[in-house]
Order: structure tokens, then C-alpha cells, then sequence
């Protein structure tokens, strides 16, 4: 059976709209996150985020660096 949830009344009961086969391609939910983890997976992408900024910024200058002294020993 595979509930697919419906509407909800206020306060009152309804009946929820229920199926005995599932329709082709369903998935079920999958079970909601601790906002304990969401967090920490939250912090852990910004700092790699941050360190590939760092990173990448850090690439262009060296490359711009390497760039200019070419230029600069071809003259």
C-alpha cells in the first residue's frame, strides 16, 4: 500500500488517499534529515567551498604571474 498523503482538515480527521499498488516509477520519501546534520553538512560545504575559492584564486594569480614574466623576459 502506498499512502500518497491528501489533504488535511483542521483538527478534524480525514481519510487519507491510499493506494493498494503503487504507480510505475514510485520512489518512496526518503526519512527527513536531522536539522542537527543539515547543519553540519551545511558547514562542511561552505568551508570547501571556501578553500576551492581560495585555491582557485590563488591558481589565477600564479598563472597571471607566470604570464607576466613571460611577456617581460620575451621583450
Amino acid at each position: 500500500m502506498v499512502w500518497l498523503g491528501g489533504p488535511r482538515g483542521r483538527g478534524g480527521r480525514t481519510k487519507p488517499i491510499v493506494l493498494h499498488d503503487p504507480p510505475p516509477g514510485y520512489r518512496r520519501p526518503r526519512p527527513r534529515i536531522p536539522l542537527r546534520d543539515q547543519q553540519r553538512k551545511a558547514r562542511h560545504d561552505w568551508v570547501l567551498m571556501r578553500v576551492a575559492t581560495v585555491v582557485v584564486v590563488l591558481a589565477a594569480a600564479a598563472i597571471t604571474v607566470i604570464f607576466l614574466l613571460m611577456i617581460a623576459g620575451y621583450r
